[in-house]
């Protein structure tokens, strides 16, 4: 298991670092090269407790965690499907066990800039006895080293799940026999191919959701839940990929097919509409009073009108997920400081219309950026 272990580190984990070394030093130079040496330490314990006494700060700090796991998902993603590297798929004879352990490494090593960062945020918050904080950071850390392993496992075993979810799923396609039409074939992409991918994205946005909610309690903060919000929706950005992906390689077809572009359009809202799902139910459930019930479907639909909106993006862009990236980041503080005006309804409106009016101008137009 070292043998491979340290191939993969020869493979992706070495590859990544010197193909981001610019990345990196452009980085390391912000928080660290435009510091004094002297005054180096008191101003990242100043940096951490501060991040760790605002939630507002804290949250835009998990979202550039999150966004740097997506990089490094994308990266070993496009390293594997590449033609030069069908040798790796061999590790699929390996006994399940042994596959976890490897891909758990390899998740830790490329994340470990950030895993490494955290753990000083983790001890300082112990040592200020915000214990809740330093857990839920800890959470969180562990909860993006799985997701990274989960997309590095999907990604060399096919998507091939292990036989107790495979039954499950099995099972359910008996009961229900529900039949696929265009409208539906991004839904049963999802729920099919990319279910473990579909899984990781709501354990995140469900753990959030829980944390927002016990964090907010009988004094409702807004600012916290709109943050925590936001960054739930940053991560359903990488479903968002894959539904494009899916839809301009696997239904390259319906192209030349007599389809109105309303009827596309349509089959991603509602694929949207059942993906945000979970996120409702849970909102409805455990509201307990905090939220009207007209401004959760207000919430829900906005969402809905978000991820419609990255769609267009990711066609305006060429496919390209760094640079869908780049405008999720954007639209992250845009919305957000939206949502503090209080206008929900023409926030919701106005992500609907921007997002139609980039989509109806650039679905004809589009060319996939190699």
């Amino acid at each position: 298991m070292k043998t491979i272990t340290g191939f993969f580190t020869n493979v992706i984990v070495k590859q990544f670092y010197v193909i981001n070394a610019g990345f990196f030093l452009f980085f390391f130079f912000i928080f660290f090269g435009v510091i004094n040496g002297s005054q180096l330490l008191s101003y990242h314990y100043s940096l951490i407790k501060g991040m760790i006494a605002s939630p507002v700060f804290m949250a835009v700090v998990w979202a550039g965690w999150l966004l740097y796991n997506i990089k490094c998902i994308a990266f070993f993603t496009n390293t594997i499907k590449a033609d030069e590297s069908s040798y790796i798929f061999a590790l699929k004879a390996l006994p399940p066990s042994r596959q976890w352990g490897i891909y758990l490494v390899v998740a830790l090593q490329l994340y470990l800039p950030v895993f490494v960062y955290a753990c000083a945020v983790i001890v300082i918050a112990f040592a200020q006895k915000m214990w809740l904080t330093g857990i839920i950071v800890l959470l969180y850390q562990l909860l993006m080293i799985y997701m990274s392993a989960i997309a590095l496992h999907s990604a060399i075993n096919k998507n091939n799940i292990i036989n107790p979810i495979k039954k499950i799923t099995q099972a359910a396609a008996y009961l229900y026999h529900i039949p696929h039409r265009y409208s539906t074939f991004l839904t049963g992409y999802i729920f099919n191919a990319k279910k473990m991918a579909f899984a990781a994205v709501k354990i995140f946005s469900l753990a959030l959701l829980s944390v927002s909610f016990i964090r907010n309690g009988d004094h409702f903060d807004a600012d916290f839940f709109g943050i925590f919000f936001q960054l739930i929706l940053t991560g359903h950005a990488v479903l968002v990929f894959y539904c494009v992906s899916f839809n301009e390689t696997s239904l390259l077809f319906s192209r030349n097919m007599p389809l109105q572009l309303y009827k596309t359009a349509t089959m991603y809202l509602l694929t949207f509409c059942v993906l945000l799902l979970p996120e409702l139910m849970f909102m409805l459930i455990n509201n307990h009073g905090n939220l009207p019930v007209g401004f959760i479907i207000e919430l829900y639909l906005t969402a809905i009108a978000t991820l419609f909106f990255y769609t267009a993006t990711l066609y305006a862009c060429g496919l390209n997920l760094e640079r869908l990236l780049l405008f999720v980041f954007v639209s992250f503080f845009v919305v957000f400081f939206l949502q503090k005006s209080g206008e929900q309804l023409l926030l919701l409106l106005g992500l609907f219309a921007v997002g139609a009016a980039i989509f109806w101008s650039h679905y004809y137009s589009f060319e996939k950026v190699e």
